[in-house]
């Protein structure tokens, strides 16, 4: 019977030991200047901040749409919890334009497309994305 018992007790710590290993797959950049994205591009907005992602190529533009000091973002996660994120970042200012990140994401994948006026604490909106550019 102590046996079974501490069997039972190293399976649970085994399996913690295991899942605690896994993280998400996440990336940051500071973005390029660019041009605009293509009118083909998914976009959201929010007080300060626009972006767009575009799924074929995977690339996700940010634009800073409010003089006031503050740096934008532009972010696109998997629906999922704990599979993948990316984030683009624009410092540049008002002035500054479109910036673009150009990233790798998983294909066939359900997920958001964040802008983020003044990144963790700042407004921010999202709108669903699809990871093809087929569907």
């Amino acid at each position: 019977m102590k046996k079974l018992r501490r069997a039972l007790l190293v399976v649970p710590a085994a399996a913690v030991l295991l899942t605690a290993g896994t993280a998400t797959v996440a990336s940051a950049a500071t973005g390029a200047p660019s041009g605009a994205p293509p009118s083909s591009a998914t976009c959201v907005s929010t007080s300060g901040a626009k972006a767009c992602f575009a799924a074929y190529g995977d690339r996700l533009w940010v634009k800073d749409t409010a003089a006031n000091g503050q740096s934008v973002a532009g972010t696109i996660k998997s629906t999922l919890p704990e599979r993948w994120g990316r984030e683009c970042f624009n410092s540049r200012g008002k002035a500054g334009g479109w910036v673009m990140c150009d990233f790798d994401v998983p294909e066939y994948q359900d997920g958001r497309l964040w802008a983020v006026n003044n990144p963790f604490i700042g407004s921010q909106s999202y709108t669903k994305i699809y990871t093809s550019g087929i569907i």
